[in-house]
């Protein structure tokens, strides 16, 4: 009896989810055979500012976790360890998608975030997808796309190594 109870509840948990309402959600990142390959710079630290009526999007990767950045359907970037990117955007309403891999049962399948981001020219958003919560290691965590405050954008930018990344 007990089985068929578990069987019953995991069936509804699986009819329970709309594949069209993920793709939508998801239609901020881009295509999923896209992958990069991610290198770290030492030699070079470039923190420009936005120009010519753009906003600047920093995205720094504060851990070991493998990370993209997609803007409005695109993928712009990817990170892996302790780097940084950055990305001009055009003023206006734009959508953010993170995805991340690391290491630890917490990121072994990869993990989505979504943002909404409304950009203003000459402004620079900094942004950290990171695993949040308590239960960092657990196969449930929780992965998030945060905007912290530019001070803490520019120090968190300040001990990263410059991120370059290539389509594979």
């Amino acid at each position: 009896m007990k089985t068929i109870a578990a069987v019953l509840l995991l069936s509804c948990y699986a009819l329970g989810q709309n594949k069209t309402a993920v793709t939508a959600a998801e239609a901020a990142c881009g295509p999923h055979d896209v992958n990069f390959e991610v290198k770290a710079d030492a030699s070079q630290h470039p923190t420009p500012t936005p120009e010519n009526g753009t906003a600047l999007v920093y995205v720094v990767q504060e851990d070991g976790i493998t990370g993209r950045l997609g803007v409005d359907g695109k993928w712009v970037g990817a990170n892996r360890g302790r780097t940084y990117f950055f990305v001009p955007i055009d003023p206006g309403e734009h959508h953010l998608c993170a995805t991340a891999r690391g290491i630890g049962p917490a990121l072994r399948y990869p993990r989505v975030a979504l943002r909404q981001l409304r950009a203003e020219a000459g402004m620079t958003y900094y942004l950290v997808p990171q695993v949040v919560g308590e239960l960092v290691y657990a196969i449930d965590a929780k992965f998030d796309l945060i905007q912290v405050d530019p001070d803490q954008g520019k120090a968190l930018v300040a001990r990263a190594k410059f991120s370059t990344c290539h389509p594979k």
